[in-house]
Order: C-alpha cells, then structure tokens, then sequence
C-alpha cells in the first residue's frame, strides 16, 4: 500500500495547471475505477451461475430483487452524501479546511440520526408486510426464506449507509482510486463467502449475508485508512458540528434526493415491474441481460462521475471554459463508446446468457434492441447528470425527475401489458429522451452557456 501512496502522492506535486490537474485526476479516478469494477464485475458474473444453479428460477429471480435492492443506499440519506460531495469540492478550491471540517462533521451526525430512524422504522412496519405476495412468490422455499432474506437485507443496508461517507469525501477530493481499493477488497471477499456458503448449502438469508455483508469490511477499511491515516485532519468531531452547515446539506440534499428517488424509480424498479407483470420466473432472463448492458454505464461511468467534483472545483475558481470544452468531450466519447459495444452485446448476449445461466433465460431480439437504445441514451444523460450535479442547477431536476419517474411507471406498466418485456425497458428510454435530455439537458446548457458568456 505504500507503493500507491507514494505514486499518487508524486503524481499530486506534478507542476501542471489546474485544467489539466483536474483532468489527469479523473483519468487515474477512472482508471482505478474500472479496473476495480472489472473485479467486481467478473465476481458479480462469477456468481451468477453459482447462485442460478443453486437456487433455481424462482429463488434466484429474489436474490437479483434484493441485491438490487441494496444500490438503493444512496436514496436513505436524504441526498446528504451528495450535497456533502459539492460542499466538499467546493470547499478544496477555496482551499478552506475550517469549511470541510464542519461539514464532514455535520454529515456524519446527521447520517447517524437518519440510520437510526430508518432501523427504527423497518422494524416497526417489517412483522406486518406480507413479503411474499409483494415479490409474487409462490414456492414454498422461497415463501419460507423471503422475509429473514429481508431482513438481512435491511441490516447490511443500514450498515452500509452509515459507511458511505468516506468514499464520498476521497471522490470529492478526486481521489476517489482510494475508496476504489478497499472496494476491490470487499468484492473480492464477497465472492470467496459467497463460494463458501454455497458449499456449506446455506439458505437465502446466509447466502445474501455472505455475498453482501462482507463487502462492508472493505467500507471499514476505508473509513480506517482515511480518517486514521490520510486525511486525520477530517475526522468527524461533534466540535466541527455547525447547524448553519446542517441545514445547507439537508436544503442542498434534500434537492439531491428528490432526483435520486425519481432515478431510483426510473431505472432501478424494471425488475419489480417484470415480476408483477409476468411473474418471478421473467425476471431471471431481464435480470441477466440488464446486468450485460449495465457493464456500458459502468464502465463510462467510471469516469463521467469523477467529473462531478472536478465540475464544483473548477465552478467555484470560474473556469467555465474548462467545463464547456470537457462536457462536451464527455458526450462524444460516451456516445461512441455505449453504441459500438452494445451493439456488440445484441449480437453477443443470447450466447453470454447461454454461458451463464441456461437456454430458458435467453433475451430474444425485441429485448436487447431495446436495451440498446435505452444504454446509448443513459450514457449521455450521466453526463448531463454530472454538469448539472457540479454546477448545482437542481432546481428544474427537481421539478421534472419525480414527473420523468411517475410517467416511466405508467408507461411501463402499458408498454409492457401491450408489447411485452422490452415495453418496459422502452418506456426507460422515451423518458430518458424527453426529461432528462430534452427538457432538464437543454435547461442545463443554456445556462452554462449564459455563464460562459458572462465570464467573457
């Protein structure tokens, strides 16, 4: 470990400009980025035929539902890790250490009050849901497991909620390759006890503890190596608790959190439309193949998100000529880049599929065309999403992505009854086109574009 920190500390004192700073930061943040979600992916696909096989159609179709259930972590906090992130950047290029304190601080209080009610919550409403008709269950196995499978979900939940605050200050510093480490770790840990469980014939509930709750060792780590060792300075102190920094995270977050629950319910809640619509056993064939076309947006991502602080840094030093010039590069590239291999996937996925799972999951054509065109327009619109991030514009998010979510829902419920499972992905697209793209994008641009003609 040494090693990388005595690479990452020499490459900080290159003599470059600020532009370009801000550049080489993304890329090695990217860089580390992908590699290490190439890790993750490869045990994430290591774990597909393992658990396929093992829990068969039904009980595999749940344990998708819930690990996806568990990317749901950044909608509990009220939006506070991402207002956390722009205070943060913007607090590194007024090179203000009083400000970072006070609002690692608040955050990290804050984030402790939110957890608290959530498990206080879950607890009081958990005896009463009858989870098995909320997930269309209808074997007797899964039945029996669902309900202690959720509740392990919820645990490792909470958990990690109240870990995610490390990897949101090495991102908003754009030294995000070091939160990247410790979840390489994680992943890697996930995978063996996932493998060891699996031969200890575990039920669903010890399976998702062993898949999941060991990627929180890597979370611990990094919170361990950043507040221990690397950045001491920012460790959270109840004396760097400031109300006024408080109450600026919740109104900022709070903006943040209305665009999260509204993506949430845009692109994350497919499956739970595929299992009500046509039962559990659909969801395995989505499942597989939205995994195979999420590896685009993983991958692109790994870099338009490291862009997202780089945009705060250089807003609060007026650079809007950098911004312009690297928003648009991000476009170009993330068009290209999602086109070319998906279209690679729609000739290649029916054999992938084959490899991973069996012949009863094959997506047919309608399918994975549809996932083509809604991944090409994703693409773009996490670059869209990045600038208005950076820049702080959220209020026509906020206006437009609950209306985006609402009509994604309806859409694919009738989509779907009228043409089948690709009608639901279908309807992600016509909603990604037309608010995030074409209403909240074109809204973005102009006033970046009044900005720069103001600078100028």
């Amino acid at each position: 470990m040494h090693i990388f920190k005595q690479l990452f500390h020499n490459y900080s004192n290159i003599s470059i400009d600020r532009g370009k700073k801000r550049i080489h930061r993304v890329g090695l943040t990217g860089t580390t980025t992908l590699l290490v979600k190439g890790i993750s992916t490869i045990a994430g696909l290591m774990t597909i035929p393992l658990t396929a096989k093992y829990l068969e159609t039904e009980r595999f179709g749940l344990w998708l539902l819930l690990s996806t259930f568990l990317t749901w972590i950044s909608i509990a906090d009220l939006g506070l890790a991402n207002s956390l992130t722009n205070a943060l950047a913007t607090s590194d290029g007024k090179e203000d250490q009083k400000m970072a304190q006070e609002v690692v601080s608040s955050a990290f209080f804050l984030m402790i009050v939110i957890s608290l009610l959530l498990l206080l919550l879950f607890l009081l409403i958990y005896p009463s849901i009858p989870w098995e008709r909320v997930f269309n269950i209808s074997s007797v196995l899964a039945k029996e497991e669902v309900g202690a499978a959720i509740f392990v979900c919820w645990v490792v939940f909470i958990l990690r909620l109240l870990l995610s605050i490390p990897g949101r200050i090495y991102g908003a510093y754009q030294e995000g390759y070091w939160y990247q480490i410790w979840t390489a770790i994680g992943s890697i840990l996930s995978v063996i006890s996932l493998i060891f469980a699996i031969h200890l014939h575990a039920n669903l509930p010890l399976l998702i503890l062993a898949g999941f709750g060991t990627v929180l060792i890597g979370d611990v780590l990094c919170a361990i190596h950043l507040f221990g060792f690397h950045r001491k300075w920012l460790a959270p102190k109840y004396k760097y608790f400031n109300l006024f920094q408080c109450r600026w995270l919740l109104k900022t977050g709070f903006q943040f959190w209305i665009v999260q629950i509204s993506a949430i319910l845009i692109f994350q809640t497919d499956l739970i439309i595929v299992a009500q619509l046509f039962g559990a056993s659909a969801v395995a064939s989505y499942g597989i193949t939205l995994r195979l076309f999420s590896l685009i947006l993983y991958i692109s991502s790994s870099f338009t998100i490291s862009l997202w602080p780089a945009y705060s840094e250089a807003l609060s030093r007026g650079d809007y000529s950098w911004i312009k010039h690297t928003f648009k590069m991000s476009v170009l590239i993330s068009f290209i880049w999602s086109v070319c291999v998906g279209s690679l996937l729609v000739i290649f996925s029916p054999q992938l599929v084959y490899l991973l799972a069996n012949k009863e999951v094959i997506p047919d054509i309608a399918l994975l065309l549809a996932m083509l065109v809604t991944t090409v327009l994703n693409s773009i619109a996490q670059c869209v999403a990045m600038l208005a991030n950076g820049l702080g514009e959220l209020k026509l998010q906020t206006i437009f992505a609950p209306v985006s979510a609402i009509s994604n829902l309806l859409l694919s419920i009738l989509l779907g009854n009228l043409i089948g499972v690709s009608g639901v992905t279908l309807a992600t697209a016509i909603c990604i086109l037309v608010f995030s793209l074409g209403i909240t994008g074109s809204d973005i641009l102009y006033r970046l574009k009044l900005r720069v003609k103001n600078i100028n």
